[in-house]
């Protein structure tokens, strides 16, 4: 990917020749003649670089860059300018610039050299927000599993406590039928005691430290490949974007594929789409079948589905909810099941925020 370049200079013809130079090093250069317009394109454009002139009408160089900075931008910043006055170099060094050139006439080798100087800087920047992804993900990763061991010693913990509750009843009755009642109870906690070990173990083999940014498509994609969807059309129209994906959230709707083929009764199709807000993106997953009902809804969510296999989504959806990604079930018994799952703008990445977003 190309670095991209904002060039601010009042003078069209120099823009001219900046931008020519600097397209022969393989960058793509937005010339700008107005450092207030500058501004306004930082705040909506997608630049790397912002190279800018000291003396221009409306603003100077500093001043443009105390703005930028002010704002919270840390894109690399050049000022390239005419005046070769040591106050204006230290004065811009100090409110953040990277470098500090001064015009000169032999062209090729000032582009030259300011061609190497937006490359080192882009290079610094990437590596920057490199380790800094990194460190989140990290962060997360552990907070992911923290908060899984305590969500199981818990959830172990109070089925533990009805096991051996109706032991202990079940060794003081004499009739038959209450004994048999509190043994399948027992029984019933010692089935969710596996389920839990069972998501525990699945998650941490699989990766909470599998986090990485993705393509939601690809995440998608490897959710439905896990599902028989024979007879079943399915049609993805989300978004491209790239989110913080790791085996959770690909188990999270494959278990949404498969329920709605099994569940479903006459399901045809299963659709996928998304919609964004202020406050994020919502994931649509719906289908065509009979839908859930009010008690079924209920219910979704159980450790144990009614034939007792383990799904995990309860613990799926506590670790993710407590990563603020929100999971609501908000079909219409007897039009199909939707299930909708919110990101927040943090944990995904538009083509409006795909850039210089490293915070979590």
């Amino acid at each position: 990917m190309q670095t991209k370049v904002l060039a601010v200079d009042d003078e069209s013809g120099f823009l001219e020749l900046e931008q020519a130079y600097l397209s022969r090093y393989d960058l793509d250069v937005t010339p700008c003649e107005s450092p207030l317009e500058a501004v306004k394109e930082v705040k909506r454009g997608d630049f790397d670089i912002v190279v800018s002139d000291y003396k221009m009408r409306g603003l100077n160089g500093i001043e443009l860059l105390k703005i930028l900075r002010e704002d919270g931008s840390d894109l690399g910043f050049i000022l390239f300018t005419g005046k070769g006055r040591e106050d204006v170099a230290i004065e811009a060094l100090n409110g953040g610039a990277d470098y500090y050139i001064q015009k000169g006439k032999d062209l090729p080798s000032l582009f030259a050299l300011l061609a190497r100087m937006i490359n080192e800087i882009h290079e610094a920047k990437l590596s920057e927000r490199e380790l800094a992804e990194s460190r989140s993900l990290l962060r997360i990763a552990n907070q992911r599993m923290d908060l899984l061991g305590a969500i199981t010693r818990h959830d172990i913990s109070g089925e533990i406590t009805i096991a051996d509750g109706n032991i202990s009843l079940a060794e003081m009755e004499t009739d038959p039928a209450r004994i048999r009642e509190h043994i399948s109870k027992a029984r019933n906690a010692l089935t969710k005691i596996i389920g839990i070990i069972e998501v525990a173990r699945t998650y941490q083999i699989n990766g909470a430290m599998n986090l990485k940014w993705s393509s939601l498509h690809s995440a998608l994609e490897h959710a439905i490949d896990s599902v028989d969807t024979s007879g079943v059309a399915y049609t993805n129209t989300a978004q491209e974007c790239t989110i913080l994906v790791d085996p959770l959230l690909e188990m999270v709707c494959a278990n949404i594929f498969s329920n709605s083929i099994k569940h479903g009764v006459h399901v045809t199709s299963i659709r996928v789409r998304s919609e964004e807000h202020a406050d994020g993106l919502d994931l649509i997953i719906e289908d065509d079948g009979i839908g859930i009902t009010s008690e079924g809804k209920k219910r979704i969510f159980d450790l144990i589905t009614p034939a007792g296999v383990p799904h995990g989504l309860s613990i799926a959806k506590r670790i993710l909810e407590a990563e603020q990604i929100k999971i609501e079930e908000t079909g219409v018994p007897g039009e199909g099941a939707r299930f909708v799952l919110h990101f927040p703008t943090e944990l995904y990445r538009s083509g409006r925020n795909n850039r210089n977003h490293i915070h979590l």
